[in-house]
């Protein structure tokens, strides 16, 4: 689930990776550029069109699977019927 850190006072975000990764930047940030204190409007979000469970993204993967077993399937009968 990839998350960035946005600090709306300074525009500035982190790359898209893990909560605690975010969160890491979200303390260096806050240690670096504004003294320790929290800016106004800071947040830590979900990246949009992330997978909100890690498995879920296997589905997809699965069924592109399926389709190209079922490809293979479809050229080997083809074949064997001489078309």
């Amino acid at each position: 689930m990839p998350h960035v850190y946005r600090c709306r006072i300074c525009r500035a975000a982190s790359p898209p990776t893990t909560r605690q990764a975010a969160e890491a930047y979200r303390q260096q940030h806050r240690d670096g550029e504004h003294g320790g204190l929290v800016p106004a409007g800071e947040d830590i979000v979900r990246v949009p069109g992330g997978t909100r469970h890690p498995d879920s993204r296997y589905v997809s993967t699965g069924a592109a699977l399926g389709g190209l077993a079922l490809l293979a399937l479809a050229s080997a009968i083809a074949r064997a019927l001489g078309r």
